[in-house]
């Protein structure tokens, strides 16, 4: 539920931070968004299982309130966890 710092990824991938960066840049992409999709990717696999409710999700994502679970979800999908689990799963709780 926590991703290494951005200059952990550095040191294990033998990078500065600038080449990393550049690097990402040039993929069009960053560290930010790549652990964005991650969590994005296991939170849709964990709202498949009806056993966990949200606030657990929320906590299993790294996310230290399920507020804060709910507007990055939202922002990622467009849909609350809530709403998503219903639509995608059936499942109602």
């Amino acid at each position: 539920n926590s991703f290494p710092d951005f200059t952990e990824i550095c040191s294990k991938l033998n990078m500065t931070p600038q080449t990393l960066r550049r690097r990402l840049k040039d993929a069009n992409t960053s560290y930010q968004e790549i652990k964005d999709a991650i969590r994005k990717d296991a939170s849709v696999y964990y709202l498949s299982k009806p056993d966990l409710s949200i606030d657990e999700i929320a906590l299993l994502m790294g996310f230290s309130e399920a507020s804060s679970f709910h507007r990055a979800f939202k922002k990622w999908t467009g849909k609350t966890p809530s709403n998503f689990r219903r639509e995608h799963f059936g499942v109602n709780l």
